[in-house]
């Protein structure tokens, strides 16, 4: 193990591996699917949702165009990845 002190913060870096738990940005458990060659940078697949946009979708398309209305529909996507600085 080799360890990272950077001013008052002290961070452990263990020796990573292919299909370590590794946790998202979100917190929920990932696990590892790729690391860089200078094992900088990890990039985890998550199997939980997670938010990918936001888009405006129109309730009666019948309407002309600017007077439709519009709602904001959430979609979300499972399985996506991250890349993480460690």
């Amino acid at each position: 193990m080799s360890e990272i002190i950077t001013g008052t913060l002290r961070v452990v870096r263990a020796e990573l591996k292919l299909g370590d738990i590794f946790e998202c940005p979100e917190g929920h458990k990932a696990k590892i699917v790729w690391i860089s060659e200078d094992k900088k940078v990890v990039a985890v697949g998550c199997p939980q949702e997670h938010l990918r946009k936001v888009v405006n979708v129109d309730i009666e398309p019948a309407l002309s165009y600017r007077n439709q209305p519009r709602e904001k529909r959430e979609i979300y996507v499972k399985n996506m990845v991250f890349l993480i600085k460690i």
